[in-house]
């Protein structure tokens, strides 16, 4: 299955100036947090928002000298920076997980999962369920 380099149709190139290997990878983590992106029409206001946070994540992420630096040697003149998902704000990734929610029907918003009606503890007391 080829990966979708693009969220809702943000392209590397709608995060300009910022390199296009920094734009992928943050169009890569943006996918992983709010996998509904693809579905925002070009143009629209979903569209627009998701744009908006994506490159303020994606110049955040190039910037050095800002939360992208892990650590910075000295004399050996060395630098080292952190994964990609660092430069996402706990604001940014609920902003693209609202993003998400305002967009999807109520029943995609209902529990994901099974829960069984069998309870195994009830068969432990032959008695049957405590009232």
């Amino acid at each position: 299955m080829p990966v979708i380099l693009s969220a809702g149709g943000v392209t590397p190139d709608d995060l300009k100036p910022v390199d296009e290997d920094t734009a992928r990878r943050v169009l890569l983590r943006a996918r992983e947090v709010a996998p509904c992106l693809p579905s925002f029409g070009v143009d629209s206001e979903l569209w627009k928002d998701a744009r908006a946070i994506l490159r303020a994540v994606a110049a955040r992420a190039q910037a050095a000298g800002t939360g992208a630096v892990a650590s910075q040697g000295r004399n050996g003149t060395t630098i080292s920076y952190r994964e990609i998902k660092s430069a996402f704000t706990s604001e940014d990734i609920s902003g693209l997980r609202f993003l998400c929610g305002s967009c999807a029907p109520a029943a995609a918003q209902a529990p994901v999962g099974s829960f069984p009606k069998a309870r195994p503890l009830n068969n432990l007391w032959p008695e049957g369920e405590y009232s």
